[in-house]
């Protein structure tokens, strides 16, 4: 093979393929939503910092609102979701639910930048970053009444629910903000637990939804 071909194939080797560019496209937004939030960035800018051109952006991701749904989905999301799909879900089990909570939590603070920027957004009402995990929020409250009429007599309301899930949403956002020093992290811990006890265990709160 002629020198110069042996370059150019070496060359094509070596770039990246699009699942490596969407996470350099991911490591940038990240970087850049928590300096000036969602609204003040745009894909340009985005783009810019992760050195790729609007194409490669574009093959990577429909739009920023697309970012935004895949930060949610790795962070966030895959962690909750595995318990709630989990084969062997016993709510009314408190170490079950210990274990459970603690690997959650544990996967969220791993990815604590994404988790901060999501929290913070969350509380605006215009950000996509909140419709997305309403929506989440939604889905699981409906599958946790799933559970509820299963298993127990009553079933809290899906607002209630939602509550649940915002209450430890704080808890993981307020160990993140005091440096997730270990007893911080450990009092979240213990505080979602017992949330999700009292809800699921002594069904302390009957109601509609």
């Amino acid at each position: 093979m002629p020198a110069a071909k042996a370059q150019t194939s070496a060359r094509a080797k070596k770039r990246p393929g699009q699942e490596e560019q969407a996470k350099v496209i991911l490591e940038a937004a990240v970087e850049l939503f928590g300096e000036r939030g969602a609204k003040g960035v745009s894909v340009s800018q985005i783009c810019q910092r992760a050195a790729v051109s609007r194409d490669t952006f574009y093959r990577c991701f429909a739009d920023k609102d697309a970012v935004i749904y895949q930060l949610y989905q790795s962070s966030i999301n895959d962690h909750v979701e595995s318990v709630l799909k989990s084969w062997e879900l016993d709510y009314s089990n408190r170490a079950w639910l210990e274990e459970v909570c603690n690997r959650t939590v544990d996967g969220i603070l791993a990815q604590h930048k994404i988790a901060r920027f999501l929290f913070v957004e969350s509380a605006d009402p215009e950000s996509h970053a909140a419709e997305v995990i309403n929506r989440a929020y939604d889905r699981a409250a409906r599958r946790l009444q799933r559970w509820c009429r299963q298993n127990q007599q009553s079933v809290p309301s899906r607002e209630y629910f939602v509550a649940l899930l915002v209450a430890t949403q704080w808890l993981v956002h307020n160990a993140i903000n005091k440096g997730m020093a270990p007893r911080e992290v450990t009092k979240a811990k213990e505080a979602t637990v017992q949330l999700f006890y009292a809800a699921l265990a002594d069904q302390p709160i009957s109601g509609g939804g």
